[in-house]
């Protein structure tokens, strides 16, 4: 197996697409696919900074990982903060140290754009992102919920 890890291109837009729908089975994969887009248009993610590297074993995608630059993240001291937006190794290569390949590869362009902190976040059941994190030394930064609710045209529903 030959590992390479190399920035997303109009090229690889399919292969990132694919896997993106794995790692975020819960979304409308047409949404997803406009994000990408809009991503690629202009470099940015909500006016952050924004990569996305591949990696590949030989020719074949087999992970992804996001990336954006925010000027701060849950518990973290200083400023900027290098972001996992998402990181997604195909379930039959994980274990095998793709996912660490990928991070070191993100702490250093994180480093490239004046980061010395990197933060994440995983939702609570998915203990297999959990400890992934963990084995790579990131630290629990704290459990949130996060909440949305439209606010046009109604009022909140009375308890």
């Amino acid at each position: 197996m030959t590992l390479h890890i190399h920035p997303s291109t109009e090229s690889t837009l399919p292969a990132w697409l694919t896997m993106r729908a794995k790692l975020f089975d819960d979304e409308d994969p047409a949404l997803l696919e406009e994000e990408v887009r809009q991503i690629s248009n202009d470099g940015t993610l909500k006016s952050q900074p924004f990569k996305c590297l591949l990696a590949f074993e030989d020719d074949t995608p087999i992970g992804f990982i996001e990336l954006t630059i925010r000027s701060s993240a849950e518990e973290c001291m200083t400023s900027p903060v290098l972001y996992i937006e998402g990181w997604y190794v195909d379930p039959a290569h994980q274990g095998k140290g793709i996912g660490r390949a990928m991070m070191d590869a993100a702490f250093a362009w994180g480093r490239g754009h004046g980061c010395r902190e990197a933060a994440s976040d995983a939702r609570p059941d998915n203990t297999g992102s959990i400890n992934a994190h963990h084995a790579l030394g990131f630290a629990d930064a704290g459990v949130i919920h996060c909440f949305r609710r439209s606010i046009e045209g109604s009022s909140p529903p009375t308890a």
